[in-house]
């Protein structure tokens, strides 16, 4: 098991410090230690109030987990002030730490102030300890004695500073990597709107965690900006003021600003969960996983489709969501559900199940609408599970409940549930469920 520590001041709303780091760590699958410099009265709004610790406290710390779960690589957030700075820098030479990363914390999402003007000396201090920095544009304009305004000044700012990753998130969502005097760029989804909250430290965070994973540091961040792009892109509204990153695999979909996406993914995310907390759904996963997703009201081509980018699993006696919830997600069932939608708008979510005369008597027992059709009976073009839906609803007159086929030669015997949404569908297979 590999183990990190974060160097870093606690924040009271967990969205960012010490609370965000060992939500990182554990999602990355390293064990997270702690050594905290000071303690924030925060929340979503801001910053109230904050107490620095003694700095024995803050060397006792360091002591207690060097002697027994020496870290593997190490990164430090709010350091807070000159006499934190001296201390930790002293502690982390004597120890030889590895793998040091220095997110140089200053101001917070906020704006208040998490660095004394007079400490930014002794953090250069601690720099030329580090394998990376990893300054927003802010923090690298003060590292740097430069003003930031394009791609061409935040290489030249990470230049001045020596190694480091200028992140940029207030620019244009992608950040430059300046590591042994070559540039790298990575490139984010795009910027959010809104104001994230414990982006920085997430990214930090990951980063650190993939060093101690043996990444190269190149390969660590490319890592650590995918792994924090996708948890921005669940971001969540857990108090009034600026959202936070879904760093705890909290949220299963990915949040849009348009409410008619938004809708659609928090019909999918109760769904699953509906689904998922079900003691005997497992009964109804296919070895290959089951899949369920839900179109726009309009949607015509499988990017207007939401679904899970992984898939539903067995394992054992429980279902495991693999992946989160996104647009264009499942192809293969995306294009079922686009066949059943031309027969019935109203139709806007299906699901796949495991095939078993057990299931099939059970969709019975539920009184819901099955049809069957041959896998091998398809048209000689080659197309998949389209035409076979097609024709089963033909044979119906209407798109029922349930589609299935008993598979062929390489393909394995499947149900399809239909409904209106996807609460309906899952409601449906709950029924299935039941009645087994």
């Amino acid at each position: 098991m590999k183990k990190v520590l974060s160097i870093a001041g606690s924040d009271s709303g967990g969205g960012a410090g010490i609370q965000q780091d060992l939500k990182v760590f554990s999602s990355i699958g390293v064990h997270g230690t702690t050594v905290i410099t000071s303690v924030t009265a925060q929340n979503t709004l801001g910053v109230q109030d904050y107490t620095v610790l003694p700095t024995e406290i803050i060397s006792a710390q360091i002591d207690s987990v060097f002697s027994d779960i020496r870290p593997d690589a190490i990164k430090t957030g709010m350091l807070a002030n000159t006499e934190v700075i001296s201390v930790v820098r002293k502690k982390l030479k004597g120890y030889k730490a590895p793998n040091l990363v220095i997110d140089p914390v200053m101001v917070s999402t906020s704006g208040h102030r998490l660095l004394e003007e007079d400490a930014v000396e002794a953090l250069r201090k601690l720099f030329p300890m580090a394998v990376l920095i990893t300054p927003n544009i802010p923090e690298a304009e003060i590292l740097s004695g430069m003003r930031i305004n394009s791609r061409s000044d935040m290489k030249k700012a990470a230049e001045e500073i020596g190694d480091c990753v200028v992140k940029g998130g207030h620019l244009d969502a992608v950040d430059v990597l300046y590591y042994k005097g070559d540039f790298s760029l990575f490139k984010g989804s795009g910027r959010v709107e809104e104001k994230i909250h414990g982006a920085g430290c997430a990214f930090s965070a990951a980063i650190t965690a993939y060093l101690a994973k043996d990444y190269s540091v190149p390969d660590a961040v490319k890592k650590a900006k995918e792994y924090v792009d996708e948890a921005i892109n669940r971001n969540m509204a857990v108090g009034s003021g600026a959202r936070i990153l879904d760093t705890g695999n909290i949220k299963p979909g990915r949040t849009y600003a348009e409410k008619r996406k938004a809708a659609v993914i928090e019909n999918l995310e109760e769904a699953v969960t509906r689904f998922v907390s079900d003691e005997n759904t497992y009964k109804l996963i296919p070895q290959v996983g089951a899949n369920i997703v839900m179109a726009l009201d309009n949607a015509k081509r499988v990017s207007e489709i939401a679904g899970l980018t992984g898939r539903l699993i067995r394992d054992r006696s429980r279902v495991v969501p693999v992946g989160w919830i996104d647009y264009g997600a499942s192809t293969t069932t995306g294009r079922v559900l686009l066949t059943a939608r031309r027969h019935d708008k109203k139709i806007r979510s299906a699901m796949v199940l495991r095939f078993g005369e057990d299931v099939i008597s059970a969709c019975m027992k539920a009184k819901l609408s099955a049809v069957e059709f041959e896998r091998d009976a398809q048209k000689p073009d080659g197309e998949t599970v389209e035409y076979g839906t097609d024709y089963a609803i033909k044979l119906c007159k209407k798109v029922p409940d349930i589609i299935y086929d008993r598979g062929g030669a390489k393909k394995e015997a499947i149900v399809r549930v239909f409904g209106t949404d996807a609460i309906n569908v899952v409601e449906k297979a709950l029924l299935i469920s039941r009645n087994m």
